[in-house]
């Protein structure tokens, strides 16, 4: 009996220590929890307690922005090209709609839009990886009064519906250096992919093309933004404050309006004369006029245009299929197309030849059908009417542009000689002009491209062989202009702040310089003045009043007509402006491209045009 209560009491003490161990354990990791829970509350509070509650006020605030307007779009002078004009967007905020179906079928009938349209728009908007449930989606843009008017009336009745005014962009002269500035559209995914982290949203519109789109970052403004409080939902309760936008810089152009007008109107009107007579293909065409002692671009056009304005709110398929078939007029000529340049060309072959030493200024050269066998059967073509040239030199060669004269000094020539001289001119590179798209860089090929034959050589001296861009021309007419320097084209003079403040301030920048002998550029000089008083320029510049020097040219494209090229600058020996035209399928450059350049060159110095 004695024995069994001494186990039943070291029983009890056994079960006593071990409640005691197992206390002691709960004890240890209660006080761990415990110390675990405080650092870690700690942490959040005091270690991380800014970023949490920056994370609170990010859930309970909803930053919708407001559109800043775009900078303006000036000429040298100060002009308006493009400037911002505000306007009314009805959208549709859904979380506000009391009965969706009624309020949308309503909507349908007061827009004269499909009910499935209005629904589609609001999905874009609310819906999908990329949908922002409390921005408004936007369903009719750049609305008619009449229809703002009609729905304002039916506020009551809309209660999911706001109007609101944007700014949009506007262009006072309509088609005026519209592929030149470009046009504006709205941000497209893949843009938006690009440009999210600048602060870009899918409701945002951009710059597509041109200026508008080279200069955006300057023109787009900065935006403001209005703060929502909104639920766990994103549902709008009210607003908490407003940033006022920002407009964007403005863009001082070296282009002076008056000298683009005159040349869109001159290559419109030529294109309409060719058409009405043999040349029926004569569609588009371009010109560009640079001063050579800067590079500044006094005008660039090409030919169809189009007006910026169509594209505001959106383009309209009617549009679309104007600008964008046929001869488009989204491929701006002047600076992305790439033509042969025919004769336009033969200076740099004349320069080749008289740096070389294979060619002296005394020399006679035979035009006569008979000597076509000596040159593979190529022809000069004066003989097409009944004419040849008979005995010339080298300067009278160039100012009857014979194509004789030029086959002999490619076959003295190599393809390596003539595409040496080119290039020291700029021809085949990019000459830095800042557009988009990018410019076409044309092609000058060598010996390291590909093998020339004998024949091949004769037609390069004349500009068969290669392909330039009417501003790539420009540039180089420029560099002979001048003797030597080739500038940079730019657009853009200054861009300034809203308040006027100097932002950047374009200076010239020489790309280049071409080294010739004082022989070379006076024979140079000499000769292509010649043109335009006795030769194939003649009669189209007959009468004007302002010394001008320069080169035609007629470049074979087979199928079609040739193009009509013309490319010179004035004063002859006071240089101020240099023209570069293109006529796609012109035919001949002096019945053709002249007409068009000396328009160009009356606009820039004040001189009145001919009385027919």
């Amino acid at each position: 009996m004695i024995s069994m209560n001494v186990n039943i009491m070291d029983m009890m003490d056994r079960t006593q220590k071990g409640f005691e161990r197992r206390l002691r354990t709960f004890q240890i990791v209660a006080l761990a929890l415990f110390v675990v829970l405080a650092g870690r509350l700690w942490q959040l509070q005091v270690m991380r307690g800014d970023y949490f509650k920056s994370r609170s006020a990010a859930n309970r605030l909803a930053l919708v922005p407001i559109s800043a307007p775009r900078g303006l779009i000036v000429d040298r002078s100060g002009e308006t090209l493009a400037t911002s004009r505000m306007a009314y967007t009805v959208s549709a905020m859904p979380q506000e709609f009391r009965d969706r179906k009624g309020e949308v079928e309503l909507l349908s009938q007061l827009l004269g839009m499909a009910v499935d349209e209005i629904e589609a728009k609001i999905a874009g908007q609310t819906q999908g990886r990329h949908g922002i449930p409390y921005q408004p989606a936007r369903l009719l843009e750049d609305a008619p009064p009449q229809i703002v008017l009609k729905v304002a009336e039916h506020r009551i009745d809309l209660p999911g519906i706001i109007i609101e005014e944007e700014p949009y962009r506007s262009y006072p002269h309509g088609m005026l250096a519209g592929p030149l500035i470009g046009y504006v559209g709205q941000i497209s995914a893949e843009e938006l992919k690009q440009l999210g982290a600048l602060g870009y949203r899918g409701r945002d519109r951009i710059g597509k093309t041109g200026l508008e789109r080279e200069f955006e970052e300057y023109l787009r403004g900065q935006d403001g933004v209005t703060e929502i409080e909104v639920d766990s939902l994103s549902r709008p309760r009210g607003t908490v404050g407003c940033t006022e936008p920002v407009g964007g810089a403005t863009l001082v152009l070296t282009i002076d309006a008056r000298v683009q007008q005159a040349a869109e109107e001159a290559l419109r009107s030529q294109l309409q004369v060719l058409q009405a007579g043999k040349y029926k293909s004569a569609r588009a065409g371009a010109a560009v006029a640079i001063d050579p002692r800067t590079g500044e671009v006094l005008a660039l056009a090409a030919e169809p245009g189009y007006d910026p304005g169509w594209f505001v709110p959106r383009i309209s398929e009617e549009q679309w299929r104007r600008v964008s078939t046929g001869a488009s007029a989204l491929f701006n000529r002047a600076v992305s197309g790439a033509y042969p340049p025919g004769s336009t060309f033969k200076p740099f072959t004349a320069m080749a030849a008289l740096e070389s030493g294979l060619v002296s200024l005394d020399e006679k050269f035979l035009c006569t059908p008979s000597a076509s066998s000596r040159y593979f059967g190529m022809r000069c073509a004066a003989w097409s009417s009944g004419r040849a040239h008979g005995h010339q030199n080298l300067a009278q060669g160039m100012v009857n542009s014979c194509n004789v004269v030029f086959y002999e000094l490619g076959r003295r020539l190599t393809a390596d000689q003539m595409a040496a001289m080119a290039k020291a001119f700029g021809l085949s590179y990019p000459t830095g002009l800042r557009f988009t798209p990018p410019e076409a860089a044309g092609a000058v090929p060598d010996s390291a491209e590909r093998e020339f034959m004998p024949g091949e050589r004769l037609s390069y001296a004349i500009g068969q062989q290669i392909t330039v861009t009417p501003l790539q021309m420009a540039a180089a007419y420029g560099g002979i202009a001048m003797r030597g320097p080739i500038y940079v084209p730019h657009l853009v003079r200054q861009i300034l702040t809203p308040e006027g403040s100097v932002l950047d301030d374009m200076a010239p920048e020489l790309a280049r310089s071409a080294n010739l002998s004082k022989k070379t550029w006076d024979f140079l000089h000499a000769s292509l003045a010649e043109v335009t008083r006795t030769g194939t320029a003649a009669a189209g510049y007959a009468g004007f009043p302002v010394p001008v020097a320069g080169k035609t040219g007629t470049a074979q494209s087979p199928p079609g007509d040739s193009h009509a090229w013309f490319a010179g600058w004035a004063p002859a020996s006071d240089p101020e402006i240099v023209v570069a035209v293109l006529i796609e399928r012109g035919g001949g450059g002096g019945t053709s491209a002249v007409p068009v350049a000396r328009a160009i060159m009356e606009a820039y110095f004040g001189v009145l045009p001919p009385v027919d």
